[in-house]
């Protein structure tokens, strides 16, 4: 007979766990005397050594008990199907995990401090996004409807890859006055082997942008439209119907946008 410090070194297993086993009616000892010292068979080694490996295999007490009391092997092996399944699902979401982490470092982060309200022009290059529905109403009902339908089909950890997001609107000519009523779709920038499933696709051509930063509220929005009216009309430009409005912090703070934002025009060829 083993005391149970010598058996469960003999099994790799602790004291600790022997006693539990003991206490769930799961696995125990051959002798308890009187003292309470429980004492072990050598024979037993090979059944806690099962439950052992049952339970690294992430079975609970209570189906590892019912596979310890029947023979039949077909039951064992649809608990095991079971855990592999979870498994399986693990691994998965842990690839996912991964993928999300891999794809936040690798993005490039700019330091450049923000000047609010300067108009400036810039060169883009292309990028692919995932889009939402289309917005009828524009209220903050819809948009955060909207929003929270778009990332639960996208998958929320799309939100911590730090790739670009924010809004597609139509709005011809830099138009302050229809900006509260223009029809608009949420956008997430995604990398080639991103799922998006039903989710329809949208590419930001590459060029040159005309661009302003500025708050995140209707007011800012607005005077920063007309400013950016103004300078095309001064420097003759002409722009696109499609004004991207883009996130320039991860954090959300209203309408589902960064406190501080870019709108964007692409500027046409002939300018």
């Amino acid at each position: 007979m083993l005391t149970i410090q010598k058996f469960a070194a003999l099994a790799g297993t602790t004291r600790r766990t022997l006693i539990f086993y003991d206490e769930k009616d799961l696995f125990k000892p051959k002798k308890k005397a009187t003292n309470g010292y429980r004492y072990y068979a050598y024979d037993q080694l090979y059944t806690v050594t099962f439950i052992l490996a049952l339970r690294r295999l992430g079975l609970p007490i209570a189906e590892i008990k019912q596979l310890t009391q029947t023979t039949d092997a077909s039951a064992l092996n649809a608990e095991l199907k079971k855990v592999q399944q979870q498994l399986k699902a693990q691994m998965d979401n842990l690839t996912i995990l991964r993928e999300t982490l891999n794809t936040r470092f690798n993005q490039s982060v700019t330091s450049a401090p923000v000047v609010k309200n300067h108009p400036f022009i810039e060169t883009v290059t292309p990028q692919s996004f995932c889009r939402s529905r289309q917005s009828v109403a524009c209220t903050d009902a819809e948009i955060a409807e909207i929003y929270a339908e778009f990332y639960t089909q996208l998958g929320q950890l799309k939100l911590m890859d730090q790739q670009d997001s924010g809004f597609l609107t139509q709005l011809p000519n830099s138009d302050a006055n229809g900006y509260s009523t223009a029809s608009f779709c949420i956008l997430k920038a995604i990398s080639p082997q991103t799922a998006t499933g039903d989710l329809p696709l949208i590419q930001k051509p590459a060029g040159e942008y005309l661009s302003i930063d500025t708050t995140n509220d209707l007011k800012g929005i607005c005077i920063s439209l007309q400013l950016l009216s103004e300078y095309i009309q001064k420097n003759d430009l002409k722009i696109t119907d499609q004004l991207w409005q883009m996130n320039l912090d991860e954090h959300f703070t209203t309408k589902g946008a960064s406190p501080i934002v870019r709108l964007q025009y692409q500027l046409q060829a002939n300018r």
